[in-house]
């Protein structure tokens, strides 16, 4: 028997009881409510109502993500999610409804069903001011190495003004804002920081779902919307391929356990999504072609000083998560990537990490082992597809090349932190 979760989004000027057995969700269970969405909207321009309707959806899936805990699965994971969304226009998404399950299904791992009627509200109204910046640039930095590199960058060009958004945990936002405020020495041009909390509120002390695998969906939404406001035509994520790839590292990490929110098949996705319900804003990842190594590499090009590259955090196990002081777990596959990308670039690493590589008694930890495993086996163009198809427009050769470069890094750690010579650690 497969186990479902049902829930129904209404944010509409009219409020609705849902029926029996479906969970209402509701804006006030963002920290970041419908007024904090409001005012994003206003400080931009008129935002388009596909771009208002996108953002919608993806708050209500977050939401519904993050109430369907994966151990009540029959498989403990694999979830079925039915959800109903308020949209100002639902008939757009009604055509494209399989669109959108098929892009969730990709991102998550689960099976959704989602409907769309009308009846929505819009968080930025159709009278408000139009301020939006001329010639602005709009792009998702979460703090992390990659995006402080990518705006560490064009603060060198020069032009309009740099549009940041970004979502953060609770102990964020300090490490983030001293960043902008690094960025803003680089360069004249002028930044403009869009800072959103992501916690949502639990419901009746039951717990939230740790893995947040839709959460890709809400920043890009959320920019989206923010590039509508501002008649801007692209939105920037910058990820390194290796990590936008985030191939599985063992045969137990295939399709959704691992991330695959800046995967080239999930933008490409999304992107043909906003363009069939009418959108003109287009999804583009600078640094898919690079390294994390030559992301570090750009970033000192870019005026940026070793110290502040240890001062991005890169963790996909957060403080908040974990229970720690410390940003850096130094454990997970976005650390070990991290590590060796800085080692690659300046020989050194100076970043703050809860725990050292391995430990002096017992087993090695968890990614470290699946990492192991991977270098030392052989990793083609058919393990590469055989995970995840590349979208039409990707080139496989140069995917893959990016995926070599990225593997030699990692196994020029693993050779460092062990002591190994180069044919202890096999890279194919």
């Amino acid at each position: 028997m497969t186990t479902a979760a049902c829930f129904t989004y209404h944010f509409g000027r009219r409020f609705q009881l849902p029926e029996s057995g479906i969970t209402q969700l509701k804006d006030e269970n963002f920290r970041a409510t419908d007024k904090t969405m409001h005012q994003l909207g206003r400080r931009a321009g008129e935002v388009a109502p596909w771009a208002d309707d996108l953002l919608h959806i993806a708050r209500a899936v977050f939401l519904a993500d993050k109430r369907s805990t994966r151990r009540a699965a029959d498989d403990g994971w694999t979830r079925t999610i039915s959800l109903t969304v308020e949209v100002v226009d639902p008939e757009p998404w009604q055509s494209r409804t399989a669109d959108v399950n098929r892009l969730l299904a990709l991102l998550t791992g689960d099976r959704w069903h989602i409907d769309f009627v009308a009846g929505g509200a819009r968080y930025a109204p159709s009278d408000a001011p139009l301020f939006p910046l001329e010639g602005a640039e709009v792009a998702l930095f979460s703090g992390g190495l990659d995006s402080t590199a990518y705006a560490a960058d064009r603060m060198r060009t020069g032009g309009g003004a740099l549009v940041l958004v970004s979502y953060h945990e609770p102990d964020d936002i300090g490490y983030q804002r001293k960043l902008v405020g690094m960025l803003k020495g680089l360069g004249e041009r002028p930044v403009f920081p869009n800072e959103l909390p992501l916690q949502t509120f639990a419901e009746n002390g039951k717990a939230l779902e740790l893995s947040a695998r839709s959460r890709g969906l809400l920043f890009l939404a959320t920019a989206l919307y923010v590039a509508s406001g501002h008649k801007v035509t692209t939105v920037t994520v910058p990820e390194n391929g290796q990590l936008a790839i985030n191939p599985p590292l063992t045969p137990a990490r295939p399709a959704a356990c691992s991330t695959r929110s800046v995967h080239p098949t999930t933008l490409a996705e999304l992107n043909r999504l906003v363009a069939n319900i009418g959108g003109d804003i287009e999804i583009l990842n600078p640094f898919a072609e690079l390294t994390k190594g030559e992301v570090c590499i750009k970033a000192l090009e870019a005026g940026l000083s070793e110290k502040a590259l240890w001062t991005t955090v890169s963790c996909g196990r957060p403080p908040v998560k974990r229970g720690a002081a410390s940003f850096h777990c130094g454990r997970c596959f976005p650390c070990l990537v991290r590590r060796a990308g800085l080692l690659s670039a300046t020989g050194r690493d100076e970043t703050q990490y809860e725990f050292g590589l391995v430990a002096d008694e017992g087993p090695w930890p968890e990614d470290l082992h699946a990492l192991w495993w991977w270098l030392t086996h052989r990793f083609s163009e058919r393990e590469l597809l055989g995970d995840l198809t590349l979208p039409a427009t990707a080139d496989l050769s140069v995917t893959m090349d990016v995926i070599t470069r990225g593997r030699a890094e990692l196994a020029q750690m693993v050779r460092r932190t062990f002591g190994l010579d180069d044919r202890a650690v096999v890279h194919k």
